[in-house]
Parts: C-alpha cells; structure tokens; sequence
C-alpha cells in the first residue's frame, strides 16, 4: 500500500490520485490535512480512491497508524504540525518514505529553511528519496540536501485533454492576452497591467483579459484605467476554463514564483504560445523561446513587454508554427503518464512493485 499526506483535494491532484487507482487499483490510500483550502474557491469533489480527512484525534490516529504500517509514505506538505507529526512517525519505522514538493523560496527564505530544518529533520538525517516538482524543484532540493539520495523530477500532471479540444483562432484585427490566476504580487500582475498599457498605446489591436481574483485587483483597475480593450472574466471553476483559453492568442504567467504554475501547460495544451518566467517551474521544462513560447526574467516589466510586444507581431503563419509547437510540447505531459511516473518512482524506491 503507499500512502500520500498532502495538503487538501484540490482539483488536479484528485485527477492524478483517481489516475493512480484506475491503473493500479487498491494500492493507493491519500491523508488530506484539510477538506478544502480557504483561499480556493474550486468546487469540491469527493475523491476517487481511498482516503481519509485528518479532522480529528480518532482520523489523526488512524493517519498514524496507515502511517506506519505503509509500504511506502510519500509526503507532499511539511508545514503543518500533523504533518511534521507523521513524518517523525513514519521515520522511527525506519521503512521508507520520500518527500515530494514545489521549490520552495518566495518570500522569507531563511525562516522556510528554518521550518524546513525541524519540520524535514528526519530529512536531513537520512537518505530518503525527494521528487522535486520540475527540474527547479530538484536543483534547489539537491543543493540544500546534498547530493548523496536518490532524486525524481516529478511535476504536476492534470487533465490536459479538455485544453487540447480548444481551438483558438489568429485574429488580423485583435491579439488577446489572457491571464489566468490570483490577482497577487507573486503572480506579478502589476507588472502585466503596465507591460499591457505600453503595449496598448503602441498597438491598437492587442486586448488582455485577466481571469482571476486576489487582493491585487484594486491596483490593477487604477493602473488600467477601465481601458476599453481590457475584460474582467472574474473567478472561473476547474470545468469552466477551456472556453476562456479559446479566445485568446497567447497566455501571459508573469509570475515572480511560481513553483510549478499548472496554466502553463494548459496554456500550451490548447495551442496559445506562452509567455512565463525563469522562476516558473513549468516554463523551465516546457517553454523553449521562440519555439512554443518565451521564457523571460522574472520581476523584469521590460522584459516582460518586450516578450508580449514579439507575440502580438507575430504573422500568422508564425503564429499558427507556435501554436502547433506549444500543442506538442505537452503532448507526453498526460495524467496516464504522470500516475505511471509516480509509480515508477515508488517502485524504483521500494526495488519491487508495491502491494495492493
């Protein structure tokens, strides 16, 4: 059995968890810390594969107990008391277990790595396996670690098949920039919003439409000025996305981290080549410039318009070689592929197939 504590079902990790169970039934089981996540506003849905919900004592103690008698543990969140609590667990069974996160790093760097020193101390002590979530992740991890364990690039996988059904067109007469997420300085929004207003005062027919909520959305209004080639598209649940990446040209993640960022292979599923930065995980191992996309430096507002400004010139014959390019490039990057990645990984740590 392999048992997975992570933090609350949100949408794309139930895909990969429901994924896990159809092709290896029975032998998954996942401990969410929470039932849902205050900051998201997705629709729940109630999981596919065993599971269980730590919201008490008696649920903490079962966790404990699936815990420890697992034949693999894989930990996807630490910075949580319950959490830090299964991992000391699971690591005095001295049966093996490995760590799977994003890069961490946004804010605060050397106060995470001190949570991360007592929180992951059975870590640092061992030889455990870590699975960073992209190359970034892994490079960060292996220079905090050392090198002397076993380490696994795997990213997040949802179900692009949905984004490779949408058809956006060239448009002679408009360019839309779509953006899609929080409205945070980490996504780097203000520097979207006045990248877009150079841009539109130079090219009449570029337009942007900014799907997404957060606290930056004030600011933003004020730097766009109720500008008329702007639309507000406001939150959308998981289901309702791939018409929104229709009507667009290309999709804008100007973030200034972002360890993994799950909208730029949806972008690039559904054929919009994609802007993104060098501190999105996902940009540095999907995105190759001038190819399917551009990757750009982060926290750079000239870089990011220079970017935005080469898309919009595009012709469309370029465009249309882009589009196909991004389509292709996240044509392996399949829930299937990702659930058996996962269990390669399990399997290459155990050196045996798991058991139901």
């Amino acid at each position: 059995m392999i048992v997975v504590l992570t933090h609350f079902p949100s949408p794309y990790q139930l895909e990969l968890f429901n994924e896990i169970e159809r092709q290896q039934h029975g032998a998954l089981k996942v401990l969410y810390l929470f039932r849902r996540a205050k900051h998201r506003r997705w629709a729940g849905s109630e999981p596919a594969h065993a599971h269980l919900y730590l919201e008490d004592a008696q649920a903490m103690n079962a966790a404990t107990r699936e815990v420890e008698r697992a034949d693999f543990v894989v930990f996807n969140y630490y910075n949580d008391a319950r959490a830090a609590q299964l991992i000391r667990s699971r690591s005095k069974t001295g049966r093996p277990w490995c760590f799977w996160g994003e890069r961490p790093g946004y804010r605060y760097s050397l106060l995470a790595r001190v949570a991360r020193l007592g929180r992951l101390a059975a870590l640092h002590d061992g030889a455990q396996p870590i699975w960073g979530i992209g190359a970034w992740a892994v490079d960060a991890y292996r220079s905090e670690f050392g090198g002397s364990r076993p380490y696994l690039n795997l990213p997040y996988y949802s179900n692009l098949e949905r984004f490779q059904s949408v058809r956006p067109k060239f448009l002679r007469e408009q360019f839309t920039f779509l953006f899609s997420g929080a409205l945070t300085h980490r996504k780097g929004v203000d520097l979207l919003a006045r990248a877009f207003m150079r841009l539109a005062a130079e090219m009449p027919r570029v337009g942007l439409r900014i799907m997404g909520e957060g606290e930056r959305a004030a600011a933003m209004k004020r730097v766009l000025g109720g500008h008329d080639r702007v639309e507000w598209v406001g939150f959308k649940d998981w289901a309702e996305l791939p018409p929104i990446y229709a009507t667009a040209q290309a999709l804008c993640v100007p973030s200034r981290h972002d360890g993994w960022g799950l909208v730029v292979p949806e972008g690039l599923a559904s054929g919009l080549p994609t802007i993104a930065t060098n501190r999105t995980g996902a940009a540095l191992d999907l995105i190759t410039t001038g190819e399917n996309g551009w990757v750009i430096e982060a926290n750079n507002e000239e870089a990011l318009y220079h970017a935005m400004r080469s898309a919009a010139s595009l012709t469309e014959p370029h465009w249309c070689a882009m589009s196909e390019r991004a389509r292709a490039s996240v044509a392996h990057h399949t829930l299937a592929n990702g659930a058996r990645r996962f269990l390669d990984g399990v399997n290459a740590a155990l050196g045996c197939e798991v058991r139901r």
